[in-house]
């Protein structure tokens, strides 16, 4: 189990640094050209997605979320991570029998600090309110998104439908 949770931090970690660009640049961009959010206001949920949210939040109970399209399950997790709602998190990852990589009690074991600060949150997820589902087959698709204006640079975010029709958040969602 130790060797579990190990390779999990060590796994988040990865996903949280591997997708950002290490190409070194010679100019500095200016200001208006940077996509990446400075705040986390900029990050916004709609109207019916943060009513969903606060609803979610309360009891966990997935029939909150029927009827969202899987993007907006997406913007609900980020929401989740930059909120620290590590419960709210771990609820909107799939339950699906098989795809399920670690229980509840191992990922309240998981330090916030190897979570991901707000800005690599953001640096990760940027642009995913933009992106477009591709469904890979019955229960199974991604969001594909730009997290820059460089359009080499796609990031995916795997979603699994549950069996009762709810897509939820694949574990290690990025890909």
């Amino acid at each position: 189990m130790q060797m579990k949770v190990a390779l999990l931090l060590v796994v988040m970690f990865m996903a949280l640094t591997g997708c950002f660009n290490k190409e070194k640049r010679s100019v500095e961009p200016v200001p208006s050209q940077i996509s990446t959010p400075k705040s986390l206001h900029e990050f916004k949920l709609s109207a019916k997605e943060q009513e969903v949210y606060n609803n979610f939040q309360k009891d966990l109970k997935k029939h909150h979320l029927s009827g969202l399209e899987p993007i907006s399950i997406a913007k609900l997790y980020v929401q989740a991570s930059l909120d620290s709602k590590n419960d709210v998190v771990y609820a909107l990852f799939t339950d699906k029998k098989g795809h399920v990589q670690w229980t509840k009690e191992e990922d309240e074991k998981v330090p916030n600090s190897d979570r991901g600060t707000s800005e690599q949150i953001l640096k990760t997820f940027n642009n995913i309110e933009k992106g477009k589902f591709i469904q890979t087959s019955d229960f199974e698709g991604y969001i594909e998104y730009q997290t820059s204006e460089d359009e080499k640079h796609k990031s995916g975010f795997k979603m699994i439908r549950d069996d009762d029709g709810i897509w939820k958040v694949s574990f290690l969602p990025i890909q």
